[in-house]
C-alpha cells in the first residue's frame, strides 16, 4: 500500500508548468498566466483573444524529452514554434505571438540499431484555461475561480496585459488574490 501511495505521489508531481508571458524573452516581469502541473497533449490558452510574446515550460523532469509547442493565435491554433527539451528542466519559446502553449512526448523507436523519430499519435485536442494569472508586480490571482464565478475576464486580461499592479485591479477580483 505504501508503494502505491508513493508511486501515485511521484506520478502527480511529474507534470510540466507552462507560463504564458506578455513580455518577450520568457520574462515574468510583464505579467501573464501559469498552467500548473499541465498534462501532455492539451493546450493552455486564455481564450480571450489575448496574445503572448513568449512562453516557457518549467519543472520538466530531467528524464523526459518533451516537445514544447507554442501555438499561433487565436487560442490554440497551428504550431508556431516548437523545441525539444533534451533533458533540460526549462524551455523558452520566444518567437511569439502565441495564443497558447502545449507539449507532448517525442516518441522514438529503434530500427536496425538507429533511433528514429516516430510521429506522435496523439494530438492536442483540448484547449483549457490556465490556473493562475499574475501581474507585473508578481501578484497572483486564482484564474480558475474567476472563470467559474463568471466574472469579466476580457477586462481583466486587458488590465494585466497593460503591465498592471494589484492596485489597478478592480475590487471585485480581490477575493481571488492568492496570498503568498
Amino acid at each position: 500500500m505504501k508503494f502505491l501511495a508513493l508511486s501515485l505521489l511521484a506520478t502527480s508531481a511529474a507534470a510540466v508548468d507552462l507560463h504564458l508571458e506578455f513580455a518577450g524573452g520568457c520574462s515574468t516581469s510583464g505579467g501573464g498566466y501559469i498552467c500548473y502541473n499541465w498534462n501532455p497533449n492539451s493546450c493552455c490558452s486564455v481564450n480571450a483573444g489575448t496574445f503572448f510574446n513568449s512562453g516557457s515550460f518549467r519543472a520538466i523532469p530531467p528524464q523526459w524529452n518533451i516537445q514544447a509547442r507554442g501555438h499561433a493565435p487565436p487560442r490554440c491554433g497551428t504550431i508556431r514554434q516548437q523545441e525539444d527539451s533534451r533533458g533540460r528542466d526549462y524551455v523558452c519559446l520566444g518567437n511569439g505571438p502565441f495564443g497558447g502553449l502545449g507539449y507532448g512526448f517525442n516518441n522514438r523507436k529503434m530500427i536496425r540499431g538507429a533511433t528514429v523519430e516516430e510521429e506522435e499519435e496523439e494530438t492536442e485536442t483540448e484547449c483549457v484555461q490556465p490556473n493562475v494569472m499574475y501581474l507585473a508586480d508578481g501578484t497572483q490571482y486564482n484564474y480558475t475561480a474567476i472563470v467559474e464565478a463568471k466574472l469579466d475576464t476580457v477586462e481583466l486580461n486587458e488590465i494585466a496585459k497593460a503591465g498592471a499592479s494589484a492596485a489597478d485591479i478592480p475590487e471585485s477580483f480581490e477575493a481571488f488574490k492568492i496570498v503568498q
